[in-house]
């Protein structure tokens, strides 16, 4: 899928469509709906349950989608932009709070939420020592952590969806960089 908030229109999104996030937000509520009817024995606790995680998944997604078509940041205007994805910095278990974007010279991460340990943050791909992909059970599916070292022993940790094809292009773009 590629959709764009670049000035070109050229940039991949890298991001589960919203009836897919909307079903990935749903799954905890139907399974919880489905154990609190086993165990209670009452259709109206398990509906109840069932109608809150609907509406929790219709919110939720809508606000992780107007995350993504925010328009790009005012220091990017003139920087080229090759992916871009809904992120955060929080772990595997917290919703996307800002976009993670990969441009020809590294990664830039805008958060959107006030409550985010980092607002924004620009890492060289240049200057990372390492960069790793840790999976395991998440939030949503492909869901996965990409934790970046530079060379001063900083780590950073992205959380990011199909953390694989963001390890692809970063790697991508490193060897075109040590080409120059």
């Amino acid at each position: 899928m590629i959709l764009a908030n670049t000035l070109d229109n050229s940039s991949l999104l890298v991001a589960r469509g919203p009836w897919e996030l909307r079903l990935d937000l749903l799954l905890p509520f139907l399974l919880l709906a489905a154990l609190v009817f086993v165990f209670t024995q009452n259709n109206t606790y398990s509906l109840g349950v069932l109608l809150f995680g609907i509406a929790f998944a219709l919110y939720k997604a809508r606000d992780i989608w107007q995350i993504i078509q925010q328009t790009i940041p005012v220091e990017l205007i003139n920087k080229t932009i090759i992916a871009y994805g809904p992120a955060n910095t929080s772990g595997r278990f917290a919703l996307p709070t800002g976009v993670l974007y990969l441009l020809s010279d590294g990664l830039y991460f805008k958060s959107f939420d006030s409550h985010e340990d980092i607002s924004f943050i620009h890492i060289e791909i240049s200057f990372t020592e390492s960069a790793v992909r840790k999976g395991g059970f998440s939030f949503f599916q492909n869901w996965h952590e990409i934790e970046m070292n530079n060379g001063m022993n900083e780590r950073f940790t992205f959380t990011v969806q199909n953390g694989g094809e963001w390890m692809l292009l970063m790697k991508v773009l490193r060897n075109e960089l040590l080409k120059r």
